[in-house]
């Protein structure tokens, strides 16, 4: 995504915590490609705290949602209107690029004795 450097200087300093850049491409029911980009903040415990509640009871929604807080540049109605009717596209960003944030990339073990 092109952003000025005056944007996004802004943006860093606003975000202490970190920003990204986003890109998600999905296929279309008409069978087009389309691709939506953005910025999005790092993640603190408090967006999984409400992430995981909400995914309690809808886990669909809970997705949207997440990306949606998380979006910093643009407007994330645009994108979240883009990708509201293709929710494997947007779990899957949260489950490869958001989740790992939290320590979803480790791997465990546990055996009975």
């Amino acid at each position: 995504m092109k952003l000025e450097k005056a944007k996004l200087e802004e943006l860093k300093a606003k975000h202490p915590h970190g920003i990204f850049e986003g890109e998600i491409n999905f296929t279309t029911d008409e069978n087009e490609t389309k691709t939506v980009e953005f910025i999005y903040r790092k993640p603190v415990i408090a967006d999984m705290e409400a992430y995981s509640k909400a995914a309690q009871k809808n886990p669909i929604t809970a997705n949207l949602n997440l990306i949606q807080s998380l979006i910093v540049e643009p407007e994330p109605v645009g994108i979240i209107t883009a990708l509201r009717d293709y929710p494997a596209a947007y779990s899957r960003f949260v489950d490869d690029v958001i989740s790992p944030f939290f320590g979803a990339n480790v791997a465990v073990r546990s055996r009975k004795l």
